[in-house]
């Protein structure tokens, strides 16, 4: 029998799957079949191998392919320990490597190079209906201390039933990849996971670790890695894929990448994971990512997060994404959210420079969005949010249940200049967006909205404290609530289908509602163009078509295709352009990229209703550098108009070259938040939020840089007066990095800083997460605007010291200042064009405004508005360039002679948001304006 099957197929692989190595030349291909001999040679279906042991103790060349027959099964563990080679199947079916848990992994390449293992069916486990001691893996790849590791393929497997705990265990599950060691630095380079099924996992779906990240929390007890094999070093695996996966019915994360530089997790299915605990525990999300640069999450469908397994108390998680702790810049666009336990979205603990654009979440529960202690530059817009008025099943921890409805639209416990705009908010359940103290987690924190829809079937919807210019109406959605398919891998076209079900009727007021964004994508989620002006709320757009011409040369299409990589250069110095669009657009200016050859003087013209041109811009004057530069000319006001002529001259130059002239709307102003007092510190930030010490929360945390320069000092202000007789400090893991040394200061009316207690020592009694909180008593009870703590000494076993909570309090009562009621000054109000409307910043150094122009600028100068008594006396200037934030200018007095003041920066700038920091002003300060040059 085994002959005659091996006949039938020799044939037909005999030029199959080319290997792509240097070593092509040479490669062998070996066959393994369940009826073969050990004894053969092995190249040749007539001639396979018959074990995996056999497989084990063969060192392969580069280019080597082995084959597995299709529909045999092998019982124990395939160790691959030869780089440049491929494990797949030949013949019909796929052959199936059962390690039945004798190893910790079915498949392991072990400290290998350029491996693919393609096509097949692993399994690891003897019943998954119980909680095993010990947790398991499908297919893991490791390194350890051997530098680069490049060209790792995982895909087109079927990885199902891997026993283990029931609950969230890093690294382990079906389909892991990690790095350990700390002696050469090592890391996975263009790692693809792709087109995989992950099912029936007692534990994670697909997830990644690594010890080279910088002294993270390396979760010793899952892991099994000691926290001392850490490297203080980070050295992130880059460019990872994760794509077209199929993961469900999995007890902890779906997809969970950490530490990895410029990862792309695309068209992925996430099913039920963080489902079916076998223990108590956090439901994790569906796609989460930790210690990440530039991640992008786009087309992924998240579906039934925490299904069946739900548990109270609060979990936190459970929803569809999650930006974890140290994870900058990440992307996560054009994704369908549907029924997930915990909500749409999460981001916290110190996860920083997040979009979060043209989303739809459908039917999500508990918390849409979850914004908690330690995110910071959170930008979301233009997501369709369709929330419900269904319960959740939760699951205490005596076994019994209760329905738990919507707690909150939007928690929001981070004060760092977050923002949610031009979003389409459908809230039947009519849930808050500001929790109070009757949530868990304490109150939450005021945050900049800015036209957002809200809706729901009252007709009276409920809105947040702090959105100025709210849009209120039925967004009248073409079938929202469409369905997918009940179960299996959603495809693209699937997907398409869904999200055509929110696109806005031609009378939604929904319709071109939106202001323009700078770092808006060129398309929405079905791919229609964003159009130049006022875009559409929500994730869909309508589309509108833009036609170019010129008189001073033909094609002129590139410069409003919304690509600036693309250009047009005219024939001739002076000429016209005519972008004319298929209807009205409402714009306020036009940015004009172009890099040394740009276009020296420019007269704009706008149509108007009645036919006529109208000049908008005359002999306007630019001056461009070599590089790609965007150069904004301003309009009076908003105009609606179908037609914008330029009139252009080249100067001394025989021609233009221009990149991109795009129209935009308003600018997005966001600033920071600081409900329960304004929290400051001298000693720097490596993770969390300062405010976290405010927040009234035991569970959320500050910790100071790394190595801090003591004595440093924590302080909090407050609106007002409070008498105190005590303070009082809780930390966890105080041996390990709680102050032991601390003096206690008390604010003035006049704002100094009066010691009340010196050199108070503290000494803790636990290294473990429970929370310890020792007071200390003053003197006498004092009348105080503020209290400070100065840090002599500290317990640094990780490099830094930590506080969780930071209070004055009045015998047993601690000082609340404005709980949960105070709402955020509306930031727009210093962008608006209008100087009588002015924006209150906070008496805290450090904080200040950020201004999203619209589209990309370049800027030379920055001028500020503001009026006499409350100025900025000292600032800073960030630019988000790049997708990472950068000073750009230092430290800088301001001496204000009248109401408004110009500030240069050092050269030019070009970013899509721009950050105004206040760090000196006399009792707070206002903004009337803040204006681009």
């Amino acid at each position: 029998m085994f002959l005659l099957r091996a006949g039938l197929v020799a044939a037909m692989f005999a030029a199959t799957l080319v290997p792509t190595t240097a070593h092509a030349v040479a490669a062998t291909t070996y066959y393994v079949d369940a009826d073969g001999d050990d004894s053969a040679a092995g190249t040749s279906p007539d001639s396979a191998w018959r074990s995996l042991a056999k497989v084990n103790a063969t060192t392969f060349q580069p280019g080597d392919i082995i084959r597995f027959q299709g529909g045999d099964a092998w019982h124990g563990g395939l160790v691959i320990k030869s780089s440049g080679v491929t494990v797949t199947s030949y013949g019909q079916g796929r052959p199936l490597i059962a390690g039945d848990t004798l190893v910790d992994a079915a498949v392991l390449l072990d400290n290998v190079r350029e491996v693919t293992v393609r096509g097949l069916e692993v399994t690891n486990g003897t019943d998954l209906s119980v909680s095993k001691t010990t947790t398991y893996r499908g297919i893991f790849a490791i390194a350890k201390d051997i530098g680069e590791v490049p060209g790792i393929v995982i895909a087109d497997n079927y990885v199902h039933h891997v026993d283990g705990k029931g609950g969230p265990v890093i690294g382990k599950g079906g389909i892991a990849v990690g790095v350990r060691g700390n002696t050469t630095p090592t890391w996975y380079s263009g790692l693809r996971i792709e087109g995989n099924e992950v099912a029936d996992i007692n534990a994670y779906g697909i997830s990644t670790f690594t010890t080279w990240c910088a002294s993270c929390e390396i979760y010793s007890a899952e892991t099994g890695i000691p926290a001392g094999e850490v490297s203080p070093t980070r050295k992130a695996f880059t460019a990872a894929v994760f794509r077209d996966n199929y993961v469900h019915d999995v007890t902890a994360g779906g997809i969970t990448p950490q530490y990895i530089d410029d990862a792309l997790v695309e068209g992925n299915t996430v099913d039920k994971a963080g489902s079916h605990l076998k223990v108590r525990a956090g439901n994790n999300a569906g796609i989460w990512w930790q210690g990440t640069n530039r991640i992008t999450v786009q087309y992924n469908v998240v579906r039934r997060q925490g299904y069946d397994s739900f548990n109270y108390p609060d979990p936190v998680d459970g929803m569809a994404f999650d930006a974890d702790m140290g994870s900058s810049n990440s992307l996560v666009q054009y994704n369908y959210s549907d029924s997930n336990a915990g909500g749409f979205f999460m981001c916290l603990i110190s996860a920083n420079n997040v979009t979060v654009r043209y989303n739809v979440s459908n039917h999500d529960h508990f918390r849409p969005f979850s914004i908690w202690s330690g995110c910071w530059n959170l930008r979301g817009y233009n997501n369709t949010i369709w929330g419900t008025t269904d319960t959740i099943t939760r699951h205490r921890p005596d076994g019994t249940t209760f329905q738990q409805d919507t707690e909150a639209f939007v928690r929001s416990q981070s004060s760092s200049s977050n923002v949610l705009f031009n979003n389409i908010f459908y809230n039947p359940a009519r849930a808050t967006f500001d929790c109070r103290r009757s949530c868990d987690h304490g109150s939450d924190v005021p945050m900049n909205y800015s036209h957002n829809l809200y809706w729901d079937t009252s007709g009276s919807p409920v809105l947040p404290r702090g959105d100025a210019e709210p849009i209120v109406g039925d967004p009248r959605l073409a079938a929202p609530g469409t369905r997918l398919p009940e179960s299996g891998r959603i495809s693209r076209e699937q997907l398409l289908t869904v999200l055509r079900a929110y696109t806005p009727a031609a009378d939604s007021p929904a319709r071109d509602a939106g202001l323009s964004a700078a770092t808006a994508p060129a398309t929405d989620v079905l791919g229609t163009a964003v159009p130049a002006g006022a875009p559409d709320l929500g994730a869909v757009q309508h589309p509108v078509k833009t036609h170019v011409t010129s008189n001073a040369g033909p094609h002129a299409g590139p410069v409003a295709d919304g690509d600036p990589a693309t250009s047009w250069t005219s024939t001739k110095a002076g000429g016209k352009i005519m972008i004319k669009y298929g209807e009205p657009r409402t714009i306020d200016g036009l940015h004009l990229a172009a890099q040394g050859d740009g276009p020296a003087k420019i007269t704009v013209l706008t149509r108007d209703a009645a036919g006529e041109w109208v000049t908008r811009a005359e002999d306007h004057e630019l001056t461009w550098s070599g590089d790609l530069e965007w150069l904004r000319i301003p309009f009076a006001g908003p105009v609606t108009t179908d037609e914008v002529r330029l009139l252009f001259s080249a100067g001394d130059r025989e021609r233009i070259t221009l990149h991109e002239v795009r129209g935009s709307l308003g600018k997005i102003a966001a600033a920071s938040a600081h409900a329960g007092g304004n929290a400051q510190t001298t000693l720097g930030t490596s993770i969390g939020d300062i405010q976290a010490i405010t927040d009234g929360n035991p569970g959320t945390s500050w910790a100071s840089a790394d190595n801090p320069k003591l004595p440093g000092s924590v302080s909090v202000t407050w609106s007002k007066a409070h008498t105190i007789d005590s303070v009082r400090l809780t930390v966890a893991w105080g041996q390990g990095q709680g102050p032991t040394r601390v003096d206690v200061q008390t604010r003035a009316a006049d704002g100094t800083w009066v010691t009340q207690v010196a050199d108070h020592p503290l000494t803790w009694q636990l290294n473990s997460t429970t929370p310890e909180s020792p007071s200390i008593a003053l003197p006498a009870p004092v009348r105080a605007h503020g209290i400070r703590l100065v840090v002599k000494a500290a317990n640094l076993w990780w490099g830094h010291l930590a506080i969780y909570e930071f209070a004055g309090y009045s015998g047993t009562t601690p000082v609340v200042d404005n709980p949960g009621t105070d709402k955020l000054p509306y930031a727009g109000h210093a962008t608006d064009g209008d100087p009588a409307t002015t924006w209150r910043g906070p008496d805290a150094a450090g904080t200040g405004l950020q201004v999203d122009p619209g589209a990309p600028q370049t800027v030379s100068s920055i001028t500020l508005t503001a009026p006499v008594g409350h100025r900025p006396l000292r600032i800073r200037v960030q630019a988000l360039t790049g997708g990472a934030w950068k000073q750009v200018l230092a430290a800088t007095d301001l001496a204000w002679t009248g109401d408004t003041i110009t500030v240069p920066l050092p050269g030019r700038v070009t970013g899509d948001a721009f950050y105004v920091i206040v760090d000196r002003s006399t009792g707070g300060y206002d903004l009337a304006e803040v204006t681009l040059n």
